[in-house]
């Protein structure tokens, strides 16, 4: 098995072979919250505009989505894996569109097939990758926005590389050491709670609390419907 290591939105591009879309705060979290809660469907989008063209076609739906991390105008939700846990969304459409993890699915036009990545379930994940065996797998970072570095991102692709390759991994207090600062500071600012609160960091390294794997499946040019895969 070949592992091809990728970033941002250029590397969703090139992505190929059985391909993870890694985004761990906070798109693929609060998306697996959203499952644990009952959603009915959810549906990815990379533009606005579609988020607001598919809600009219959907019955019972709920718009959940930022633009660097404060919610968009108009959405029900941010996309916080904290508050999303705070409700239930059974029969609800889910139409999910955030800076980085939605917008590399919608990216990824090369991939034979789409997973998507966050610590919650990346036991599953491997599972998954192994039962299917391919040739190769393209692990992709979203990192910030799809255009800088996130050390969560990175972190997520060593870990999951490790186990793969069935060497050892970090503890869960030593991957929340090292995503505490700087990369988990945006989870602790006072004047942005309500928007990515402190929750959301602990929410997001509950490692392993789901057995479930996340696929997507392309509908329309711009939007993927995000299936759950129970795990063995």
């Amino acid at each position: 098995m070949e592992i091809k290591k990728l970033k941002f939105l250029e590397g969703a591009a090139e992505a190929e072979g059985l391909t993870v879309i890694i985004d761990v705060f906070r798109a693929y979290t609060t998306a697996a919250y959203l499952f644990a809660n009952q959603a009915e469907n959810i549906f990815i989008v990379s533009k606005i505009k579609t988020a607001k063209q598919l809600k009219k076609k959907l019955k019972n739906s709920v718009l959940i989505g930022e633009r660097r991390g404060i919610k968009i105008s108009e959405f029900d939700f941010n996309n916080s894996p904290y508050f999303i846990s705070c409700h239930n969304f059974a029969d609800r459409n889910i139409i999910l569109s955030t800076s980085a993890g939605t917008k590399g699915i919608i990216a990824a036009q090369n991939a034979a097939e789409i997973i998507t990545g966050s610590f919650v379930n990346i036991t599953a994940v491997a599972d998954y990758i192994k039962s299917k065996d391919p040739q190769l797998v393209s692990l992709v970072a979203m990192g910030n926005n799809g255009v800088t570095e996130a050390a969560e991102d990175n972190l997520y692709i060593d870990q999951l590389t490790r186990i793969l390759e069935n060497k050892k991994t970090f503890s869960k207090a030593e991957i929340k050491k090292r995503l505490r600062s700087p990369a988990g500071d945006r989870f602790f600012v006072e004047e942005t709670q309500s928007e990515m609160p402190a929750e959301d960091f602990e929410y997001c390294l509950k490692i392993n609390k789901f057995n479930f794997v996340i696929k997507a499946e392309k509908v329309d040019s711009d939007i993927y419907q995000l299936k759950r895969k129970e795990g063995d």
